[in-house]
């Protein structure tokens, strides 16, 4: 069955261009998809924007691959930014690049991978091991799974060691996707929501009647809470936040400085790094790294994150 794709390009050029899908890509295509494409006589990167089912075009060129996995891109972020482009005068390509983090747009997956060995049950009976094998293995299946470099820094040991219970049948040595967090080394001491003031419920109640409207939800809402530095106003972002994700929806917040980052994202991880409203906050600015920037994004869009 013939599939076309309409491309837009990573080079400004204002213009979709329709390519033919060879058929081992074809269950890998769909709209928001990242694609590599013969472009003269460059292969070039860009983003499927339309499956037609047709093409104006007689002889069209293929698809030369497919990046990642699933749509890059959502039909509602394409429309967004298809809309910035049009607000802002600017090709749709510009427009595509802002929604894409450089890391997330390579060819080639950004993701950082690490060895890990774990104590698995051995299939049958297992190979003899030797005291000192023993030792390791009783180590290992302790801890269940350890980086590798870990393992063997803790036991002092080699890694031709650690092959050999590999080998054996009661280990297994894998590489395995590590995600980057900034704040990975911050210890979060989890919160509780606190008992809001007379001026605090005011508010609240405005924000969920609101949130609770259906009709009113459908408006746009605007809330501007005044208040002096301590005066509570991050409670109420909290607990308006819980009640968005009891209703199955996630929360954006905006922070004025990137140094207030650092102080926000405790206190957000502290009341949702717990309980029934648990969840990842996930935190994109321009002073994180590539790697880390790539797998924030990808929390995002995993939806593993739903506070940003």
């Amino acid at each position: 069955m013939t599939m076309i794709a309409r491309v837009t390009l990573e080079i400004a050029l204002r213009k979709e261009f329709d390519y033919l899908v060879p058929e081992e890509f074809q269950d890998r295509v769909e709209i928001g998809s990242r694609v590599k494409v013969p472009f003269g006589p460059r292969k070039v990167m860009g983003v499927v924007t339309g499956l037609p089912a047709q093409s104006e075009h007689a002889k069209l060129k293929p698809i030369l691959g497919v990046v990642g996995k699933g749509s890059f891109v959502t039909p509602k972020v394409l429309e967004l930014a298809r809309w910035m482009a049009g607000y802002y005068c600017c090709p749709v390509e510009t427009a595509l690049k802002s929604v894409l983090p450089v890391s997330v747009r390579k060819e080639k997956e950004g993701w950082k991978k690490q060895l890990y060995v774990r104590s698995i049950e051995p299939v049958g009976s297992p190979s003899k091991l030797t005291k000192r094998q023993e030792e390791l293995n009783a180590v290992l299946r302790e801890w269940k799974e350890l980086p590798l470099q870990e393992f063997l820094k803790m036991t002092q040991s080699t890694q031709a060691t650690v092959k050999k219970l590999e080998s054996a049948g009661v280990a297994l040595i894998s590489r395995e996707v590590i995600e980057r967090d900034p704040y990975a080394h911050e210890h979060i001491v989890p919160t509780e929501p606190l008992e809001l003031n007379q001026e605090q419920k005011t508010s609240m109640d405005a924000v969920l009647k609101a949130m609770n409207h259906e009709e009113a939800a459908k408006q746009s809402n605007v809330f501007l809470l005044h208040g002096v530095t301590g005066s509570g106003k991050t409670e109420v972002y909290l607990q308006a936040i819980q009640h968005a994700l009891e209703q199955g929806k996630g929360a954006i917040v905006l922070v004025p400085e990137i140094s207030l980052t650092p102080q926000t994202v405790e206190r957000f991880k502290a009341r949702f790094s717990s309980g029934k409203h648990q969840t990842l906050v996930a935190v994109l600015h321009s002073h994180l790294s590539e790697g880390e920037r790539h797998d924030e994004w990808h929390k995002i869009k995993e939806g593993r994150a739903r506070i940003v």
